[in-house]
């Protein structure tokens, strides 16, 4: 009699505890329709301020580029050449000096040194021919 009203008692808050569980699932599942939310508002928004500041470029003067420097820019070559610039200055990684000087003098030592060895099978090979010819 015991063992039933144990068991019965362990079953009870089994259900409970896969309820519990349940309930979580579903509060999981609720923020990440939150999130899809939030985010096609935040889309929505930058599609809306997008619009504005086509609009506020096309009216005023007064604040913001001229319409001709809104033009060039939307250029593709200059717009290509501006973009190529950003990259340069702030994207690369650029070497330190002594990483410069470190790099060139690996790169003529070894040019020095595969022109050394082309120049010795070059002759070797010279040697050959007269040798077989004469």
């Amino acid at each position: 009699m015991a063992d039933k009203k144990k068991n019965a008692s362990q079953s009870a808050t089994r259900s409970k505890n896969q309820m519990a569980e349940l309930k979580t699932r579903s509060d999981e599942k609720e923020p990440v329709k939150n999130v899809k939310a939030v985010a096609r508002e935040r889309d929505e928004r930058k599609v809306q301020e997008s619009k504005t500041v086509r609009r506020d470029a096309k009216g005023s003067s007064t604040k913001g580029p001229a319409k001709w420097q809104v033009r060039l820019r939307t250029n593709r070559y200059i717009r290509f050449i501006l973009d190529a610039y950003y990259e340069l200055r702030h994207k690369v990684t650029w070497p330190t000096f002594n990483e410069a000087r470190n790099m060139t003098i690996v790169v003529i030592l070894l040019s020095a040194a595969i022109g050394l060895l082309l120049g010795a099978i070059d002759y070797g090979l010279q040697s050959l021919y007269v040798l077989l010819v004469h």
